[in-house]
């Protein structure tokens, strides 16, 4: 498969200061560390393929090498992702994404589990133009796979605070616009256009951050560890104020009192009419 990698148009500035300007009102705003870590993320070599995939189908992939995230979507379809572990299996349907974090784990993807399967490598070959035609002529399955490299330092940190494995089925309480990048992501692969690498690996950035927002708030995130914290909009402000001022000596007395004045605001909030959680 031939990749788009823009090498010198993905990088992203490291933000040289844990606290932003908001422009609207000339005050300082709290940069939250999760913030501070994907802002200095720094997207690289970043490369997708279409896979336009017709029953009976399967293809196995090996893995990649080094600190990559690799990502698939089904547009239209469905398939069966399965691992080593036969009993690991999942059922894809259209919307659903799927993601690899810094993880070279081999699986297997095909439409039904008596599909004849070929190694990734070979199907490959078959590629034209970012696109794959590949199977035997029955229904069709339309799938966006990409991946992105990672600097050696940022990808330990990101491994420690997100599975290794996510997958995100297509559900109701899908935000608008996580679903947005998602299907311009989509638009983007089957008909590419002027500067189509460069927008790719913008919605690559967007695409990873709303998946780690809606991995957050499902039941599948742990209720304990930084990103449970993070969730958390009592816990969070005490985590967003240590953050912003790291010289200071910090007391759980101090952080305790951060979070009884939000709770106390939050109550006063509720009872001048506001929408209470």
């Amino acid at each position: 498969m031939g990749h788009i990698s823009p090498k010198n148009v993905t990088d992203r500035p490291i933000l040289e200061h844990r606290m932003g300007l908001d422009q609207s009102s000339n005050t300082r705003t709290r940069m939250d560390p999760l913030s501070d870590l994907f802002g200095s993320m720094s997207i690289q070599e970043p490369i997708y393929k279409r896979f336009e995939a017709t029953a009976p189908w399967g293809v196995r992939y090996s893995g990649d090498t080094g600190p990559r995230i690799r990502f698939g979507l089904v547009v239209r379809g469905s398939a069966l992702l399965r691992f080593n572990n036969p009993r690991r299996t999942f059922s894809l349907s259209a919307g659903d994404l799927f993601i690899f974090i810094v993880s070279d784990e081999p699986f297997t993807l095909m439409d039904h589990p008596r599909s004849p399967v070929v190694d990734s490598r070979e199907v490959l070959k078959l590629e034209v133009d970012n696109v794959i035609h590949y199977g035997g002529g029955g229904p069709l399955t339309t799938l966006v796979s990409g991946s992105f490299g990672m600097s050696t330092f940022r990808a330990p940190l990101i491994s420690t605070i997100l599975p290794r494995f996510l997958h995100l089925p297509l559900e109701e309480n899908r935000s608008h616009a996580f679903q947005s990048i998602l299907d311009l992501l989509a638009a983007e692969t089957a008909k590419p256009g002027i500067a189509s690498s460069c927008l790719i690996s913008c919605l690559y950035e967007s695409l990873f951050v709303y998946a780690i927002r809606a991995y957050a708030s499902s039941s599948a995130a742990p209720p304990k560890g930084w990103l449970a914290a993070m969730s958390d909009k009592h816990l969070s402000k005490a985590i967003e104020t240590m953050h912003s001022g790291l010289d200071r000596s910090w007391s759980v007395e101090s952080l305790a009192r951060i979070i009884r004045e939000v709770i106390t605001s939050d109550s006063q909030r509720c009872k001048v009419g506001y929408e209470c959680q």
